[in-house]
């Protein structure tokens, strides 16, 4: 089974590490109500953690024995990044800043 994971998923311990992240930063967020939002943090802090860990890694030049530890905090911050971003989309008034922006009428 891990020859399996490791040979489709080489990055699969960063995941994991990813994932205990974003579950033990669960607890400190007050605006995850439910079941799919616990799911979608932690869906969300693991795919950070999956993707940016070698790039945050090679940006600040760390050892490659720290990819456990970048795999953990890139887990815990990226489920926050993802929700913040998410919250500032969800606040804009997109519609009003493309109709000032277009042109689409001057208030």
């Amino acid at each position: 089974m891990l020859e399996f994971i490791n040979k489709h998923f080489p990055a699969a311990e960063w995941a994991i590490a990813a994932m205990f992240g974003a579950v033990v930063a669960l607890p400190f967020h007050d605006e995850l109500k439910t079941k799919r939002g616990f799911a979608m943090f932690v869906f969300t802090g693991v795919v950070c953690g999956y993707f940016l860990t070698v790039p945050i890694m090679r940006y600040f030049h760390l050892n490659p024995d720290s990819a456990g530890g970048v795999g953990f905090l890139m887990g815990a911050f990226g489920g926050s990044m993802i929700s913040a971003v998410l919250r500032a989309i969800r606040t804009a008034d997109l519609w009003a800043l493309i109709r000032a922006r277009f042109g689409g009428g001057a208030q």
